[in-house]
């Protein structure tokens, strides 16, 4: 049985626990390539990706309060081939956020906190762990 992901038509980028200042900027890139931007706080940790995202048959996850720890971004409907371009303009803007992810049938039912905590894990696991290991 294939996984089916359940999507918009709509390219967006979820912007999670962001500056207002830095979403500006985020905007600014993103509508160059025609994507939408949705701007989340952390504190829609209980929510599932899907229902952030717009996806139908998703629904608001009431009476659990959950917040993400770090800021990241999710990018949903946005080809392969564009995203390669749309990172790049994002590093030319100055724009560092270190978590980033794509929506696929796998993690759309996510928490969004489960999201942003394995990102983090793999940023960390991808990044020596900030340690200095001598050999």
């Amino acid at each position: 049985m294939k996984s089916i992901i359940k999507t918009n038509t709509k390219k967006m980028l979820l912007s999670v626990y962001i500056s207002e200042a830095e979403n500006k900027r985020l905007c600014d890139v993103s509508q160059r390539f025609g994507i939408e931007v949705k701007q989340v706080g952390k504190e829609c940790g209980a929510q599932k990706l899907g229902y952030l995202l717009g996806f139908r048959g998703f629904t608001q996850t009431l009476g659990k309060e959950r917040k993400v720890a770090e800021s990241c971004i999710v990018f949903s409907g946005v080809p392969s081939g564009e995203l390669n371009a749309v990172l790049a303009a994002l590093r030319e803007a100055g724009i560092v956020i270190p978590l980033k992810a794509v929506c696929t049938a796998y993690n759309q039912s996510w928490e969004l906190a489960d999201l942003v905590d394995e990102l983090a894990k793999e940023h960390e696991t991808m990044s020596g762990g900030g340690r200095n290991e001598k050999a």
